[in-house]
Protein backbone atom coordinates (compact mmCIF):
# COMPACT_ATOMS: atom_id res chain seq x y z
CA UNK A 1 0.00 0.00 0.00
CA UNK A 2 0.64 3.42 -0.89
CA UNK A 3 -0.37 6.52 0.15
CA UNK A 4 -0.90 9.30 -1.43
CA UNK A 5 -1.97 11.89 1.06
CA UNK A 6 -3.13 11.95 4.64
CA UNK A 7 -6.57 10.45 2.79
CA UNK A 8 -5.67 8.24 -0.50
CA UNK A 9 -3.79 5.38 -1.12
CA UNK A 10 -3.14 2.87 -4.09
CA UNK A 11 -3.46 -0.76 -3.11
CA UNK A 12 -3.95 -3.82 -5.40
CA UNK A 13 -6.81 -4.73 -6.86
CA UNK A 14 -9.62 -7.17 -4.60
CA UNK A 15 -11.93 -9.29 -6.13
CA UNK A 16 -14.35 -6.99 -4.08
CA UNK A 17 -13.54 -4.05 -5.62
CA UNK A 18 -14.47 -5.68 -9.21
CA UNK A 19 -18.04 -3.78 -9.60
CA UNK A 20 -17.12 -0.63 -8.37
CA UNK A 21 -13.85 -0.78 -10.96
CA UNK A 22 -16.10 -1.63 -14.14
CA UNK A 23 -18.27 1.18 -13.07
CA UNK A 24 -15.27 3.54 -13.34
CA UNK A 25 -14.25 2.01 -16.63
CA UNK A 26 -18.00 2.11 -18.45
CA UNK A 27 -18.64 5.69 -17.36
CA UNK A 28 -15.07 6.97 -18.41
CA UNK A 29 -15.36 5.22 -21.35
CA UNK A 30 -18.37 6.28 -22.25
CA UNK A 31 -17.35 9.89 -21.42
CA UNK A 32 -13.63 10.23 -22.86
CA UNK A 33 -14.62 8.00 -25.81
CA UNK A 34 -17.49 9.93 -26.91
CA UNK A 35 -16.35 8.89 -30.90
CA UNK A 36 -16.91 5.42 -30.27
CA UNK A 37 -20.17 3.57 -30.08
CA UNK A 38 -21.24 2.64 -26.31
CA UNK A 39 -22.24 -0.72 -27.97
CA UNK A 40 -18.42 -1.10 -27.87
CA UNK A 41 -17.81 -0.46 -24.69
CA UNK A 42 -20.75 -2.66 -23.54
CA UNK A 43 -19.69 -5.44 -25.20
CA UNK A 44 -16.09 -5.41 -23.78
CA UNK A 45 -16.93 -5.74 -20.47
CA UNK A 46 -17.48 -9.43 -20.03
CA UNK A 47 -13.87 -9.69 -21.27
CA UNK A 48 -12.67 -7.01 -18.64
CA UNK A 49 -14.09 -8.88 -16.07
CA UNK A 50 -13.05 -12.42 -17.16
CA UNK A 51 -10.27 -11.99 -18.98
CA UNK A 52 -8.37 -8.65 -18.29
CA UNK A 53 -8.88 -7.98 -14.82
CA UNK A 54 -8.00 -11.26 -13.68
CA UNK A 55 -4.51 -10.89 -15.89
CA UNK A 56 -3.48 -7.70 -14.95
CA UNK A 57 -1.78 -6.16 -12.25
CA UNK A 58 -4.27 -3.93 -11.06
CA UNK A 59 -4.01 -1.35 -8.04
CA UNK A 60 -6.80 0.85 -7.06
CA UNK A 61 -6.70 4.73 -5.55
CA UNK A 62 -8.88 4.57 -2.31
CA UNK A 63 -10.32 7.09 0.03
CA UNK A 64 -11.74 5.69 2.91
CA UNK A 65 -13.32 2.76 1.49
CA UNK A 66 -14.01 4.40 -1.81
CA UNK A 67 -12.15 3.35 -5.17
CA UNK A 68 -11.60 6.64 -6.86
CA UNK A 69 -9.24 5.40 -10.12
CA UNK A 70 -7.65 2.38 -10.97
CA UNK A 71 -4.42 1.10 -13.36
CA UNK A 72 -4.46 -2.05 -14.80
CA UNK A 73 -0.83 -2.96 -15.93
CA UNK A 74 0.12 -5.76 -18.35
CA UNK A 75 3.75 -6.19 -17.85
CA UNK A 76 5.43 -2.61 -19.00
CA UNK A 77 1.74 -1.95 -20.68
CA UNK A 78 -1.03 0.65 -19.49
CA UNK A 79 -3.76 -1.52 -20.30
CA UNK A 80 -6.35 1.19 -17.95
CA UNK A 81 -5.82 3.94 -16.32
CA UNK A 82 -8.94 5.28 -15.28
CA UNK A 83 -10.30 7.77 -12.53
CA UNK A 84 -13.69 8.15 -11.98
CA UNK A 85 -15.19 12.13 -13.12
CA UNK A 86 -15.89 13.16 -9.86
CA UNK A 87 -12.21 12.61 -8.72
CA UNK A 88 -10.14 14.03 -11.84
CA UNK A 89 -7.64 16.90 -11.93
CA UNK A 90 -6.80 16.12 -8.38
CA UNK A 91 -3.43 14.62 -8.92
CA UNK A 92 -4.81 10.47 -8.53
CA UNK A 93 -4.00 9.35 -12.12
CA UNK A 94 -1.04 11.08 -11.79
CA UNK A 95 -0.26 8.77 -8.45
CA UNK A 96 -1.39 5.95 -10.18
CA UNK A 97 1.15 6.66 -13.01
CA UNK A 98 4.20 7.62 -10.69
CA UNK A 99 3.25 4.35 -8.33
CA UNK A 100 3.52 2.30 -11.72
CA UNK A 101 6.45 4.35 -13.33
CA UNK A 102 8.55 3.58 -10.32
CA UNK A 103 7.51 -0.21 -10.13
CA UNK A 104 7.80 -0.71 -13.79
CA UNK A 105 10.65 1.46 -15.04
CA UNK A 106 9.69 2.21 -18.55
CA UNK A 107 5.92 1.97 -19.71
CA UNK A 108 3.93 2.37 -23.01
CA UNK A 109 0.29 2.83 -23.30
CA UNK A 110 -2.45 3.04 -26.30
CA UNK A 111 -4.65 6.17 -26.62
CA UNK A 112 -7.02 6.86 -28.90
CA UNK A 113 -5.81 10.01 -31.01
CA UNK A 114 -9.34 11.57 -30.74
CA UNK A 115 -8.88 11.12 -27.05
CA UNK A 116 -6.85 14.38 -26.57
CA UNK A 117 -7.11 14.74 -22.83
CA UNK A 118 -5.40 11.35 -22.43
CA UNK A 119 -2.83 12.50 -25.01
CA UNK A 120 -2.14 15.65 -23.15
CA UNK A 121 -2.18 13.66 -19.81
CA UNK A 122 0.19 11.22 -20.83
CA UNK A 123 2.30 13.84 -22.47
CA UNK A 124 2.50 16.20 -19.28
CA UNK A 125 3.89 12.97 -17.44
CA UNK A 126 6.85 12.47 -20.09
CA UNK A 127 5.46 10.22 -22.54
CA UNK A 128 6.28 10.50 -25.96
CA UNK A 129 3.67 9.42 -29.00
CA UNK A 130 6.10 7.11 -31.11
CA UNK A 131 3.86 5.09 -33.28
CA UNK A 132 -0.05 5.53 -34.99
CA UNK A 133 -1.93 2.40 -35.59
CA UNK A 134 -5.30 1.70 -36.75
CA UNK A 135 -7.53 -0.36 -33.88
CA UNK A 136 -9.60 -2.91 -36.61
CA UNK A 137 -12.79 -3.50 -34.36
CA UNK A 138 -13.42 0.37 -34.30
CA UNK A 139 -11.49 2.05 -36.99
CA UNK A 140 -9.80 4.19 -34.58
CA UNK A 141 -6.68 5.49 -34.43
CA UNK A 142 -4.24 4.68 -31.89
CA UNK A 143 -1.25 6.32 -30.52
CA UNK A 144 1.25 4.39 -29.12
CA UNK A 145 3.36 6.36 -26.17
CA UNK A 146 6.44 5.27 -24.18
CA UNK A 147 8.12 7.23 -21.26
CA UNK A 148 11.43 5.69 -19.85
CA UNK A 149 12.97 4.19 -17.07
CA UNK A 150 11.97 4.87 -13.80
CA UNK A 151 11.26 8.52 -12.04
Amino acid sequence: MVVIDKNIYIRRYREADQAEVLRIWYKESLESHFFIPAKFWAEHLEALKNKYLPEAETFVAEREGQILGFISLMGNYVGALFVDGQFQRQGIGSALVNFAHKSKGSMFVDVYKENSQARIFYNKYGFEEKREKIQPETGHALITMYVGEKV
